[in-house]
């Protein structure tokens, strides 16, 4: 223990002779990483900071109406842009509770017994969409391979109980919406993103995709389930056909009654947060001042080492017995205290 300490004396007298052999080059190591520091303190010193309170969006000009205007089309809107572009609506599983619901709600929107398609289960909707079939859309075969825009997958469909997932088809967003590859991407830019304020991204992407509305029309019609016996809603079904236009009437004015004339959504309140621009202004340029700083006392000490490396000092103090660990020691320490 005694000799290593020896030789540890030793080598930082000798690191301290290079060190004041060069004076200049010496200060320059000491004095670079200083002046990037003080660079970035005056820099953070010149920055405010600005503090943010709970801030809520219940007021005018925040508000979408959902199925009213073009945020949020009409269901009218959507199953027409569906006839138009040849897509359809999928519904899954293939049940009578299904079936009598297409045609209830058919009553007040006409076009969903044309974009409608029932498949057996989401199964086979699944797998009809990843086959090589998908999309191939014949009118004269009856466009038995259409296009899915939309799918409803119902998983309890009442009388007392109701529970469904609504599917959008993602290629319908435009330039600057998150696409899919984006978002599945779990080193791609939306990982850890931190947003600040009101987000209306998801209010636009849940408004222009229909998912508002169509949530909305199956909402209603469960309302209007759920206040209706199995009995009724059956014989309201095979009455249809009829072309008694008071009957149907009535059970559109029956089920509006179930129905909020009015809904407006709203951006979830954002809390508090201080906004530190210095983070946003250096972030980028950190590592870049971080070599600038450190880059020269670096290859100082590369320079060292390989000097006495070709001018076998390292060899020597070898073979006088000096430790590996404590040549490499003594440098660690003299750039630790510089």
């Amino acid at each position: 223990m005694g000799s290593r300490l020896r030789q540890l004396k030793v080598m930082l007298w000798k690191n301290w002779l290079l060190k004041i052999r060069h004076p200049w080059i010496t200060c320059a190591e000491i004095l670079l990483p200083m002046l990037v520091m003080l660079m970035l303190i005056i820099v953070r010193t010149r920055v405010d900071t600005t503090l943010h309170p709970t801030q809520a969006y219940i007021r005018k000009g925040m508000f979408v109406e959902v199925g009213k205007g073009d945020i949020s089309p009409s269901f009218e809107k959507i199953l027409g842009s569906l006839m138009s572009k040849g897509e359809y609506l999928a519904f899954a599983p293939d049940t009578e509770e299904t079936r009598t619901m297409i045609d209830l709600i058919s009553l007040r929107f006409p076009l969903l017994q044309v974009v409608s398609r029932i498949y057996k289960d989401e199964q086979e909707m699944e797998t009809y969409i990843c086959s090589d079939l998908y999309g191939a859309c014949d009118k004269a075969k009856n466009c038995s391979n259409p296009k899915i825009k939309g799918a409803v997958i119902f998983h309890e469909q009442g009388p007392h109980s109701f529970a469904y997932s609504i599917r959008l088809n993602h290629s319908w967003a435009f330039s600057g919406f998150p696409d899919v590859k984006s978002i599945m991407d779990t080193n791609g830019p939306y990982v850890n993103d931190l947003n600040l304020g009101v987000e209306i991204i998801p209010t636009l992407q849940y408004g222009f995709s229909g998912f508002l509305t169509l949530q909305q029309v199956l909402d209603s019609f469960i309302i209007f389930a759920a206040q209706e016996s199995k009995i009724n809603i059956s014989n309201e079904r095979s009455q249809l056909p009829s072309s008694d236009s008071s009957q149907q009437s009535s059970l559109s004015l029956s089920w509006k009654n179930f129905s909020p004339s009015n809904i407006r959504i709203a951006p979830f309140p954002t809390r508090a947060y201080t906004d530190d621009e210095f983070q946003s202004i250096i972030k980028k340029v950190m590592g870049v001042l971080y070599l600038l700083g450190f880059l020269y006392p670096i290859s100082r000490l590369i320079s060292y080492s390989v000097f006495e490396k070709e001018k076998k000092i390292r060899e020597g103090l070898y073979m006088m017995g000096l430790k590996d660990e404590i040549f490499y020691l003594s440098w660690f320490i003299t750039y630790s205290i510089q």
